[in-house]
């Protein structure tokens, strides 16, 4: 235990409009069984109490209060511009990326620490609960051993894409330069996670579930999708065709980026308002629907939208998202 107390973890924290979560979230944290633990929480202008809540669930854990630091945006910046502040807040050996309306298991980041040691990766991944009004449900995400394929993996959304719930390496985020750009606030896990893969000397995985993924706040950025949002996806998934296009192993990826074309048009139809199908439609004409190993059930709903038929996309959807 002597060799995991000498790692250094620093939890980010962005803080917009969740003060009605707040306090669990923060319980979580501060009453992880392991030690040596940082709290970056950085305030993005919050219009809600969610910054008070933060300070009266500090009072009951006076021994955590030294290790808090809260960093307050003069102006709002959006979440990824956020995620760079507490990565440059942060001095541990260790980030984790996480979220102010969910909450960890009490031994997450000692599980974490101990694979990182054990397997000497930059990157970390566990399993995650879904959580909703009425129940938890346990999701396995997929790491492969072989490291390009769990790229490809990502790159067509079969493992889990979001960069909360992984420990990085520190110094491999800021060497590699690993942030989402500024106001690309949805898709900016999407255009990143992958480049981490990529970049990562080794990516291990706890297999059991650290994280809990509340997903009854209606009010979260997965949740409430604008055409802007739309745009920003797409930019994401243009951002990612440059740089895997651009590698020295480029071939290794170009089927997987034309999966990832179609996988990303399906999931805009699954986002958007059914005024905004007709956007939708003309994207990635260079790519087969028939061609392209995809599902058969996204190559149907990609036809039906291809021939203009909204109102049976629009209720096709409805039934996959139940």
């Amino acid at each position: 235990m002597s060799e995991i107390k000498e790692i250094k973890v620093s939890v980010c924290v962005p803080v917009y409009g969740a003060e009605k979560y707040m306090e669990k979230c923060a319980r979580s944290l501060f009453e992880q069984t392991y030690e040596d633990i940082e709290y970056v929480f950085v305030n993005d202008c919050t219009p809600d109490r969610s910054i008070e809540v933060l300070r009266q669930v500090m009072e009951d854990y006076p021994e955590r209060k030294e290790a808090v630091k809260i960093v307050d945006h003069e102006h709002n910046c959006g979440l990824s511009a956020t995620r760079r502040t507490c990565v440059e807040q942060a001095t541990g050996d260790y980030i984790i990326h996480f979220d102010d309306d969910d909450y960890m298991e009490p031994d997450a980041i000692s599980r974490y620490v101990s694979c990182a040691i054990e397997t000497g990766a930059d990157m970390v991944v566990a399993d995650h609960y879904f959580v909703y009004e009425d129940k938890a449900v346990p999701h396995h995400d997929v790491v492969p051993d072989d490291k390009a394929e769990y790229v490809r993996r990502l790159l067509t959304r079969k493992s889990t894409i979001e960069v909360w719930g992984r420990l990085l390496r520190r110094s491999f985020i800021i060497e590699n330069h690993l942030f989402a750009p500024d106001r690309l606030d949805l898709g900016e896990d999407y255009v990143i996670v992958p480049v981490m893969a990529y970049k990562a000397a080794k990516v291990a995985k706890v297999d059991a579930p650290l994280i809990n993924y509340v997903k009854y706040n209606t009010t979260s950025g997965s949740t409430v999708v604008s055409h802007h949002n739309l745009e920003t996806i797409i930019q994401a998934m243009s951002m990612l065709c440059d740089f895997f296009s651009q590698i020295d192993d480029a071939a290794d990826y170009a089927e997987a980026l034309q999966q990832a074309k179609l996988y990303n048009k399906v999931t805009l139809y699954g986002m958007a308002a059914k005024k905004d199908y007709g956007f939708i439609r003309p994207l990635y004409p260079e790519v087969s629907v028939w061609k392209t190993p995809i599902d058969l059930k996204y190559k149907l709903l990609l036809m039906l939208a291809s021939w203009g038929w909204d109102s049976l996309v629009f209720r096709v959807v409805s039934i996959f998202k139940r």
